[in-house]
């Protein structure tokens, strides 16, 4: 049995002396059957004394308690008059009938006749619940969000201890892998939406599985087919420029969307409710799954970097590496993908303007994703102030991070649930 909060519901004596079974009592505790009050003791569950109150009839009330919706409800109890000579006044009132009684009811049996007020008190029981709250039915840890991160959160841990001391990169890529789940999942709670966590995971191998059993050939599209060489230290401005906005800008947020938009034609083919539940059909849609396809392609885009840096500079600088791209990304990648995604849900609610919308939305994030990678290429190059760079990169960095925040609030706002809540107000 469940701990619940339940309820004792009496009759307090103000100016009357009560005889039940030979006895004087100042309260009259109410039980789950109904007790009728008067001065015949052989049909009275409640005896007032007949040579004090000669207004009292044998039979003058009934109290009765009414079904509640649960044990932890509070009880109600109806008073009905017995016929009664001299009536029942219920806060000054005369009674008609009958009536719910609500607490700090005061009761009186004639004009001059006893007076009672009832009242009910809350009484705890412990239960196997309380003591063992894993057993509770009420208790819907996977609903509230608390169950799948702290079991991830063990798994992880788990395989970092295991892998700690192996003189590999099997540490760093699961640690990666867990601030990736970390950090998506802040959004995902943000967002106040939800979405299958295997549909989530589908869009982040989608960019990421692509990105690391293909990246020489990607590379070669990324580096090589584009204005501008990387191996060329000494490039102008405008070829960096140049080279940025088509390779970060253009290229890279096109590929992290199109699973996204993959999604939105396969949802148009569902029914009801999976097509809601799996497609893109508002802005939050939209936020989610590029926010996921974005974490996936992040993740193997640090995870690359990383390794280049563990090689040349061993386990900690590849460390001191990782935890900062990782963490990042909340406001570089996924947060240019999280943008554009908001606009791939403006389109979906508003089909007419969809390729309007996705255009907005690509040449924003694209423009976002070219300053930031722009300020990170002349770092590398060192073009720029050691510090004008950092606070550039701060300010692009917190730059994406707003935009994102603010199409989260906005995707809200314009949600369905969110006008069906407000209509209900």
């Amino acid at each position: 049995m469940a701990g619940l909060h339940r309820y004792k519901c009496f009759l307090i004596q103000i100016n009357s002396s009560i005889e039940s079974e030979s006895q004087q009592t100042e309260n009259i505790v109410l039980s789950d059957k109904p007790i009728v009050i008067g001065r015949d003791a052989s049909c009275c569950d409640i005896v007032l004394d007949s040579t004090k109150y000669q207004e009292v009839s044998r039979q003058h009330l009934k109290i009765s308690p009414l079904s509640s919706g649960s044990p932890s409800d509070l009880p109600q109890w109806e008073i009905s008059d017995l016929e009664s000579r001299n009536g029942i006044y219920i806060n000054g009132q005369r009674l008609q009938g009958s009536q719910i009684l609500q607490v700090h009811d005061q009761i009186k049996l004639g004009r001059k006749g006893p007076e009672f007020v009832f009242e009910c008190e809350q009484i705890s029981f412990v239960g196997i619940s309380d003591i063992f709250p894993v057993v509770s039915g009420r208790v819907d840890l996977h609903q509230k969000g608390f169950l799948v991160p702290g079991i991830v959160t063990v798994i992880f841990v788990v395989a970092m201890l295991a892998t700690r001391d192996n003189n590999n990169f099997n540490f760093l890529y699961i640690l990666a892998a867990y601030l990736a789940f970390a950090s998506h999942y802040v959004i995902h709670k943000l967002c106040h939406k939800h979405k299958p966590w295997w549909l989530l995971v589908s869009l982040g191998l989608a960019t990421g599985l692509p990105l690391l059993t293909a990246h020489h050939e990607l590379a070669t599209i990324f580096h090589d087919i584009l204005p501008g060489d990387a191996s060329e230290h000494n490039e102008s401005i405008l070829a960096i420029i140049l080279k940025e906005f088509f390779k970060a800008g253009l290229l890279e947020e096109l590929f992290k969307v199109l699973p996204v938009i993959l999604v939105y034609f396969i949802g148009r083919l569902l029914q009801s409710p999976k097509r809601e539940l799996i497609g893109v059909w508002e802005p939050m849609d939209g936020i989610l799954l590029a926010t996921a396809s974005a974490t996936g392609f992040a993740l193997v885009e640090s995870l690359m970097l990383v390794h280049e840096e563990t090689q040349s500079k061993g386990n900690f600088a590849g460390l001191t590496l990782l935890i900062p791209l990782i963490l990042g990304d909340i406001c570089g990648q996924v947060a240019y993908s999280g943008y554009f995604g908001y606009f791939i849900g403006l389109g979906a609610m508003k089909p007419k303007k969809l390729w309007r919308f996705i255009g907005i939305g690509y040449l924003t994030s694209a423009s976002l994703h070219t300053i930031g990678a722009i300020i990170s290429e002349l770092q590398k190059e060192h073009k720029l102030d050691f510090l004008i760079g950092n606070v550039l990169s701060a300010l692009i960095g917190s730059v994406a991070y707003i935009f994102l925040m603010a199409a989260i609030v906005k995707a809200n706002q314009l949600s369905p649930a969110h006008s069906h809540k407000s209509v209900n107000r």
